[in-house]
């Protein structure tokens, strides 16, 4: 005679919901309907309903009950058409399963979790506004030119604007302003290692694909020496036999080695 004991019946009814969740869910609507909300969509991709599955999931759900209001939860199968679809628009289709994308409401990938996940990089994917466009940009292959303030309007250095001429780099340019002041976006300064104090008049950080600091430029930095810095940090095409790529590769194998 078989004895269940109320702990295994527990858990057989909660992998019974969650199974049922997973056959009801449309990732893809619920992705939808939270960026319209302004919500964080953290989407759980399974191969199987596994122990590790579940363990991933409810990690989701609890690291995000206790803020409903800025994320929310998706699962996707990657048996279904639609799962499959999903995985390949965020380039995880060949991932290891499970897996966790947070996506925030403009459509920027804030995190990508295989495996196992634990609150603190449920926490950390939640980023703010402007780390948020920060990311974004960059994912489009952009450089981005975080343009810091002291007030609500950002100014921008005059070399900047002068690089926005320059046919090699006009159209992969993003300009994001940033209130030095404001202390949600405490995170971004430190990854941009800008003091306050640094910025008198236009000042501007410069972050490369995937989420390289290639420099700071202030109101006197000319576009010669803003272009000569994205030269030598390799970043200034897609080209991977750039010229430029190339002494960025060796520099840094060189100081490796050192």
């Amino acid at each position: 005679m078989k004895i269940i004991t109320h702990a295994a019946m527990a858990l057989a009814c909660l992998l019974s919901l969650y199974s049922v969740s997973f056959a009801q869910a449309d990732a893809g609507a619920t992705l939808q309907q939270a960026q319209q909300a302004g919500q964080f969509t953290f989407i759980v991709f399974y191969k199987d309903n596994s122990p590790q599955t579940q363990k991933m999931l409810q990690v989701v759900q609890q690291s995000i009950s206790d803020q409903p209001q800025q994320a929310t939860l998706a699962t996707a199968s990657m048996a279904s058409a639609q799962g499959q679809a999903l995985a390949e628009k965020f380039q995880v289709s060949r991932a290891p399963m499970p897996m966790t994308v947070a996506v925030a409401p403009n459509g920027a990938v804030t995190g990508l979790f295989p495996r196992q996940v634990a609150k603190a990089n449920i926490d950390a994917a939640i980023v703010p506004p402007v780390m948020m466009e920060c990311m974004k940009e960059l994912q489009a292959q952009k450089l981005v030119f975080v343009c810091l303030t002291k007030s609500e309007q950002a100014a921008v250095p005059a070399g900047v604007r002068a690089l926005q001429l320059d046919p090699m780099f006009k159209d992969r340019m993003a300009l994001i302003g940033l209130n030095v002041q404001d202390a949600t976006e405490a995170r971004l300064m430190q990854q941009l290692k800008v003091d306050a104090d640094q910025v008198q008049g236009p000042y501007a950080a410069l972050i490369a694909p995937p989420g390289v600091l290639v420099g700071h430029f202030s109101g006197t930095s000319t576009a010669d020496q803003i272009a000569a810095a994205i030269h030598k940090a390799g970043k200034c095409c897609d080209d991977p036999n750039c010229k430029h790529a190339g002494n960025a590769q060796a520099s840094q194998s060189t100081a490796t080695r050192r």
